[in-house]
């Protein structure tokens, strides 16, 4: 989809001015107050087990508190993004201790090798990032894809032609 995500109601309310028609702004309302499920998201087993994780996972509870936006849908997304969190972190000291395997070689086919390793490493990590990245969106499982899936205008009603109101009021017999 092209263009910019919509805003959440509450934002555009809060910015106090809108080219959106109240109809229109009620419309969304409703539309977006039919995707909160209501319920709060939790912590899943494997991201308390990770002290890395647990830490960024209790950070974002802290700052969703006080968001509608964000609910028990998006309990994968954010427990995944806790564990990638992690695996970021587990990277850095990975590439620190490579780096500084590498520079205590002299011996440049050792070198490469280590960097071979990393590369290869990386490459399915980004992979499998990128694959869980488009499910996420196709699953309306981020709160930037269900924005997207608001309709920005109300269905307009459909309008009768000449012919179908001519037959209603012969129909109720006013002319």
């Amino acid at each position: 989809m092209a263009g910019r995500s919509s805003k959440p109601i509450q934002l555009i309310k809060s910015e106090g001015k809108s080219h959106r028609t109240k109809a229109e702004l009620e419309h969304r309302e409703k539309a977006e107050k039919s995707l909160y499920t209501g319920t709060n998201f939790r912590e899943d087993p494997a991201t308390k087990a990770d002290p890395v994780a647990h830490k960024e996972f209790l950070r974002l509870r802290k700052l969703y508190k006080q968001i509608e936006f964000v609910d028990g849908l998006d309990q994968a997304t954010i427990n995944r993004y806790c564990q990638l969190k992690s695996q970021e972190s587990m990277l850095q000291d990975l590439y620190n201790s490579v780096k500084v395997a590498m520079e205590s070689y002299e011996d440049i086919n050792k070198k490469m090798a280590h960097y071979e390793d990393m590369k290869e490493v990386l490459g399915k990590q980004n992979q499998v990032r990128d694959k869980m990245l488009k499910l996420e969106d196709r699953l309306f499982l981020n709160p930037v894809a269900r924005m997207r899936a608001i309709p920005k205008q109300p269905e307009e009603k459909k309008k009768k032609s000449p012919m179908e109101e001519f037959m209603e009021r012969k129909k109720n017999g006013t002319q």
